[in-house]
């Protein structure tokens, strides 16, 4: 890593920089930013190292033990200290701007004299951690970047900045990062805890943090217009010498009086007049970025970048997309049907249909301008005033962009209307607004295909704005993963489709991932929840034998307090293993019948020491210590002979209080018997209902004026018990059978048809209403009746 690219030692204040008025006011609004942003993140990047630290398994080395422990008190109590020591790096890195720039770009300044000497390994070592660290953190942020060099050139007036020179960049970063945690007493194990903690934040906020400080130096008028659309050499495109051969040919045709036949192939030439394009039409022609060429009908007649590796030669025309067609010819009747609504709202004037790639160009500088807009009708109002500014006349969409245009703001408003408001899914699903509206002007099947790649990021990232998401649904691997892949999609300003197919493969692995995590830990619910059904079941047999070998008998206090606390656990426990059916079973019962005998016998009675002893070890196989297994065992065996120790039967009943029964707290309630003979006849249908499910389904639940969407996982065929898991698989409530039944019967509780994301719901709701307008308004003119 390049050491001491500008001062870190000093403390220099922005105030006290030697800096313009205009630069310092620019610098210190950053500063504001930065100081928001890492405020929040160091302080729960330490935490999330303690915690690393914490879960690592203890080894057998004192000393490696007793750092681990130092580091951890370090890493909980120092986060004012980091975060003050970091903020004071990055202002003196700020402040020092002007200054570290001329040194890094004066040649007349002599190389420095290289002395060789031992370094500690160490530090060596986190030397190169955090050298790797900046270098991959810059190649993912790489455009981002480049456009904040450019605008600190302007600052520092100098050339542009580079990765390793810029002040916020990542070697910036990472630099003040271990400065700042010098103070703090870490071990090498803890230091590189805390780097990798410090790089799993980065990936996750830093891209959408660069965007927001090119956006508020522009803001300040520092480079407002920067763009940098960067040469994209693509795998279906055309290699250099093929691209040189046709070039020769091309000059020969000309050479030869043959500039009208085209390109060999049939291909039209750009610009060329053969294709028969109009400018109403959406003519061919090039596209900036690599984007290949535009079909005469203004929809992609290939739909490029589909299967990565195809050749991108000009082909002829394909069909339009069935498909997008009738989506267009719903899009139509809505149109008229609105005309009739507001009559005179519409403009009859005719206007110049702009070419698809400036549309693409345009949305493209709104990116990089981080041009703000509530909804895809004001980036489109503000798309088409920019283009009237720059044509001198008033101009249009054509008609297969304008209803990609239509198309996408209605399923985007739907969408948002179906999300809860300031969730983490509504602000990436924002995020993603002009990446989309790209991609669907390019590739008509984003509206056609519900697998395509960004709709499927779509539907991910809305599950978290989800009204029915619950707070103990959210986790923070899932949350990382789809800030990743929105940052990844953001981080190509010309959204195209093969990030977006790199970001959906990372997504969907990730994700699979965490579905297998959570149908483990449902597998392990299911199997928990079947044993606690079969505890109270045992439970209720035994108490039922101690009922039945009673014939009526009452038990004295102190004796019937044993054998419902103590002698139950036993007979239970034997069930569990045995059954009802074992040798083991029956000989536990003739041991009850002659305890029960003992204990309601009106003379005292000597019992032999093996009774005891058989006693007192069916006793310890529950759990109970000698001393008490033995002393349980006699007042049991001997019935009435030791009542009149008090003493020892108080302190008895005071150790039977405090002991924690066999399955305490896991075992579940045995239904009763009477319950369901007090329901209605909606619910004992919807309790039968919900025994005859044969797998695990979606439940929404009505709970204190929220919907919560729940997964019902299993429920008993042989008694009320039901599980209740949420989206990762943890068990929620305590919700037995019969409760469920009575919700679904109120009509607090829906079983759902899977599970739909908000995204697929809110595009079911857009055709269905486009597909109800088209049913009342009939057949257009010239057009065949509608049908589904």
């Amino acid at each position: 890593m390049p050491a001491s690219t500008f001062p870190t030692s000093q403390t220099t204040t922005l105030a006290e920089a030697a800096l313009p008025r205009r630069a310092r006011h620019a610098l210190e609004r950053l500063l504001v930013d930065v100081r928001a942003e890492m405020g929040q993140q160091l302080p729960q990047l330490l935490q999330d190292a303690e915690l690393a630290l914490a879960r690592t398994a203890p080894g057998n080395d004192p000393k490696l033990e007793a750092a681990r422990f130092s580091s951890m008190r370090s890493l909980g109590g120092g986060a004012a200290a980091v975060t003050r020591r970091f903020m004071a790096q990055i202002e003196g890195s700020l402040a020092h701007l002007q200054a570290a720039r001329r040194k890094h770009a004066d040649p007349s300044d002599m190389p420095p004299v290289l002395t060789l000497s031992l370094l500690d390994e160490e530090a060596v070592s986190d030397q190169s951690v955090l050298e790797n660290m900046a270098n991959r953190i810059e190649a993912r942020n790489s455009l981002g970047l480049q456009l904040l060099g450019q605008r600190f050139g302007v600052l520092a007036g100098a050339p542009a900045f580079d990765g390793e020179s810029l002040p916020l960049g990542p070697y910036a970063l990472c630099n003040a990062l271990a400065d700042a945690i010098e103070a703090l007493e870490l071990s090498r194990y803890a230091r590189m805890q805390l780097f990798q903690q410090f790089e799993k934040a980065m990936t996750a906020f830093y891209p959408a943090m660069v965007d927001a400080l090119n956006a508020r130096l522009a803001q300040d008028g520092i480079l407002p217009h920067l763009s940098f659309v960067p040469v994209r050499v693509r795998p279906g495109s055309v290699a250099p010498a093929a691209a040189r051969a046709a070039k020769e040919a091309e000059d020969q045709q000309a050479q030869g009086g043959h500039g009208s036949a085209g390109a060999p192939g049939g291909a039209p030439q750009p610009g060329g007049g053969g294709g028969g394009g109009h400018a109403g039409s959406g003519h061919a022609a090039g596209m900036t970025g690599g984007r290949g060429m535009q079909a005469p009908t203004g929809a992609e007649s290939s739909n490029r970048g589909w299967a990565p590796g195809s050749p991108q030669q000009p082909a002829p025309a394909k069909p339009a997309n069935a498909g997008f067609a009738l989506l267009q010819n719903l899009l139509k009747r809505r149109r008229v049907l609105l005309a009739k609504l507001r009559p005179g709202g519409n403009d009859e004037r005719v206007r110049e249909p702009l070419r698809r790639d400036e549309v693409l160009d345009a949305l493209q500088r709104m990116r990089n301008t981080a041009t703000k807009a509530d909804t895809l009708a004001d980036y489109r109002q503000i798309l088409l005033a920019q283009a009237r500014q720059m044509h001198g006349h008033g101009v249009t969409l054509a008609d297969a962009d304008s209803d990609s245009f239509d198309l996408l703001a209605l399923f985007t408003a739907q969408l948002h209307r179906d999300l809860r408001k300031a969730s983490p899914g509504e602000a990436l699903v924002e995020r993603l607004r002009l990446p989309l509206a790209q991609l669907a002007l390019r590739d008509h099947r984003f509206f056609t295909d519900a697998a395509h790649p960004a709709r499927q990021i779509l539907s991910a990232v809305s599950v978290a704005g989800a009204h029915w998401l619950a707070d103990d649904d959210m986790d923070s691997q899932w949350l990382g993963l789809l800030q990743r892949a929105v940052s990844s999609v953001q981080q190509d300003s010309d959204g195209a489709f093969d990030t977006f197919v790199e970001a959906n493969q990372t997504l969907q692995s990730g994700l699979q991932a965490l579905a297998r995590k959570a149908e483990m830990t449902e597998r392990r619910q299911v199997e928990a929840a079947r044993g606690r059904e079969k505890l109270a079941l045992a439970r209720q047999r035994a108490h039922a034998e101690i009922e039945r070998l009673l014939h009526g008998r009452d038990l004295p206090r102190f004796h019937s307090i044993l054998m419902e606390q103590a002698w139950a656990d036993v007979l239970s426990l034997v069930h569990l293993r045995s059954g009802e059916h074992s040798a083991d079973w029956q000989q536990l019962l003739d041991v009850t019948a002659r305890i029960i005998d003992a204990s309601t016998a009106d003379a005292p009675q000597e019992a032999d020491p093996e009774f005891v002893a058989q006693v007192r070890g069916a006793l310890e196989q529950v759990g109970y210590h000698a001393e008490d297994a033995n002393a349980i065992a006699r007042q049991l065996a001997h019935g009435r002979s030791e009542t009149d120790d008090l003493a020892s039967r108080t302190e008895l009943l005071v150790q039977l209080r405090a002991r924690a029964r066999l399955g305490e707290g896991n075992a579940a309630t045995a239904p009763a018997a009477e319950a369901s003979a007090a329901h209605g006849p909606e619910e004992r249908a919807a309790r039968e209902q919900l025994r005859a499910l044969q797998r695990p389904v979606w439940i929404e639940l009505e709970d204190d004026d929220q919907s919560l969407r729940r997964r019902l996982a299993w429920v008993s065929a042989n008694s009320g018990q039901a599980l209740v898991v949420n989206r990762r698989g943890l068990r929620v409530g305590n919700d037995d059978l019969e409760a469920l039944a009575r919700k679904l019967a109120a009509g607090r509780m829906r079983l759902l048809d899977g599970d739909p994301t908000p995204a697929e719901a809110a595009w079911d709701a857009t055709m269905n209403s486009l597909q109800r307008i088209a049913m009342s308004e009939g057949p257009l003119d010239g057009e065949p009746g509608y049908g589904d």
